[in-house]
């Protein structure tokens, strides 16, 4: 599995996001929450194939 995160933001926020304060704790919160939902889909679609099919 692969998985690329970005991060858009200029050197000022980034230093800003590695010195703990309130801010680093909500972009761990957001990057935590990000890789859930990266991972989640990522698991549907690699066993997508395994799901039965509703018509039976």
């Amino acid at each position: 599995m692969k998985i690329n995160i970005e991060i858009d933001c200029t050197p000022e926020e980034f230093k800003d996001l590695l010195i703990p304060s309130d801010r680093q704790a909500d972009f761990a919160a957001k990057a935590y929450q990000a890789m859930v939902e990266a991972m989640g889909a990522a698991m549907m679609k690699q066993f997508a194939g395994f799901r039965p099919d509703p018509k039976d």
